[in-house]
């Protein structure tokens, strides 16, 4: 699991940063889409992996997509960039 922050002055670091894992599934902050306590408990109950960063809670974008439909497309997208960057990341590394 890697960690990624977007660079900008406009929003909080934690709503910067994405977490990518080894089969790449994008890790995005609940706090964006949901409050934070809710999703923690919804994803304690449902068994699905997060991350804990800088007291946030970070979900699978499939899980949050899917628990908050309302949100599905703007998932999506953001994952797909996130999804990109990160590749740009990794390249420029090597």
């Amino acid at each position: 699991m890697e960690g990624f922050v977007v660079e900008s002055d406009v929003l909080s670091e934690w709503l910067r940063t994405f977490f990518l894992d080894d089969d790449g599934e994008v890790f995005l902050p609940c706090g964006a889409f949901a409050d934070e306590r809710t999703a923690l408990l919804c994803l304690a109950h449902d068994g699905v992996q997060m991350v804990r960063n800088e007291g946030h809670i970070y979900a699978p974008a499939s899980w949050i997509a899917k628990e908050y439909p309302r949100w599905a497309n703007t998932v999506r997208i953001i994952a797909d960039k996130a999804r990109a960057n990160a590749c740009r990341c990794a390249s420029a590394a090597q």
